[in-house]
């Protein structure tokens, strides 16, 4: 199969999201806690897939973002990005009505090195900027266990690496106890799950591809 393009998958699921911001030491950053993307016209409670990636990137809203706390935030228009069209693709492929995507952390910055310097001013200020905290493991649990499938798709980076081990994840190119449900592309000599998208088209069809068998 190849990859259905951007312009008809529009056409065919419409992606929301939970925005809201967080202050650290004066500064405002804009986070996401989830987006959700959903086949128009379709109406279903249970989630198909929950997918972990490492942090929501150049994903927008598409209006005013009124929320201060993750708590408060409501789902909200969102602009899809090219990993969301992919997943997309992939719903396609497996008559998914509804994915909904989760993070290592919700700090929206597509730019890895800022991400970085971003995620340490949370870490100094000892504030909590992902699901997967403490803090948060209600919500966490309550999403994870309404899904058919939870797939983890957070890509190469020594951020994601660090963090996945820290929240209690995935280790060693395993995944722990509590998510040996999940289902993923390990890199087979570096031990990651494969990010939905890479730099070509050849190989996101080979993503897909392997994705579909593995589900």
């Amino acid at each position: 199969m190849t990859l259905i393009l951007a312009n008809e998958l529009i056409k065919t699921f419409e992606v929301s999201a939970k925005f809201y911001y967080s202050e650290v030491n004066g500064e405002k950053f804009l986070m996401r806690r989830e987006a959700k993307i959903v086949r128009i016209g379709h109406e279903q409670e249970e989630i198909d897939s929950v997918v972990v990636m490492i942090n929501p990137g150049s994903c927008k809203p598409a209006g005013a973002v009124t929320s201060s706390s993750a708590k408060e935030a409501t789902l909200m228009a969102a602009k899809p990005d090219q990993t969301q069209y992919q997943l997309m693709n992939l719903m396609e492929r497996k008559a998914w009505n509804v994915l909904v995507i989760v993070n290592l952390s919700d700090i929206c910055e597509g730019n890895m090195s800022n991400f970085r310097n971003i995620e340490r001013k949370f870490q100094e200020a000892n504030q909590t900027h992902s699901i997967f905290q403490d803090e948060n493991v209600q919500d966490c649990q309550t999403l994870l266990s309404s899904a058919k499938y939870v797939i983890f798709a957070w890509g190469e980076s020594t951020t994601a690496k660090r963090l996945s081990e820290q929240f209690g994840l995935f280790k060693d190119g395993k995944a722990t106890i509590d998510y040996s449900h999940m289902k993923a592309w390990i890199h087979s000599e570096r031990g990651f799950p494969r990010h939905p998208k890479p730099a070509t088209s050849v190989n996101k069809v080979i993503w897909l591809d392997t994705m579909e068998t593995l589900l």
